[in-house]
């Protein structure tokens, strides 16, 4: 019996769940008036966006962890997550609300980059791996 592995990948689920973020920053100002009266008020909820927010951090704390430790050993995706956690941490903390926005998308712009920088190098890294061992 063949055993198949099933391989999660945590950049791509990364991504997405980051521009998931980017979509909701960039839409909610848009449709906060349309969401009462399509009765998905939850979206504008503050716990939503924390949720979101979240959610994206401790998947690409996990990605970028692992590329890091297994594969990779390159500082730009850890600098640009980094940057990420300033960016998020300011907005949270500055009152003004366009801002903060800014400061979001900006944080989520780099989360995206780190996720594609882990992806490149973890890739790149693992095909050189297989030419090796081809040789």
């Amino acid at each position: 019996m063949i055993q198949k592995t099933i391989r999660i990948n945590w950049d791509f689920i990364g991504f997405s769940a980051s521009f998931l973020c980017m979509l909701h920053c960039i839409l909610l100002p848009i449709c906060i008036t349309l969401f009462p009266l399509m009765g998905i008020v939850f979206l504008t909820d503050d716990f939503y966006e924390f949720f979101l927010i979240g959610a994206s951090l401790m998947i690409a704390m996990f990605a970028i962890y692992n590329g890091y430790r297994k594969y990779h050993g390159k500082p730009l995706p850890v600098f640009l997550y980094l940057a990420t956690l300033a960016f998020f941490s300011i907005g949270f903390l500055i009152e003004n609300h366009l801002v903060e926005r800014v400061l979001h998308f900006l944080g989520t712009f780099f989360l995206i980059l780190a996720h594609y920088y882990n992806w490149k190098f973890t890739r790149d890294y693992k095909s050189c791996k297989i030419k090796q061992m081809h040789r």
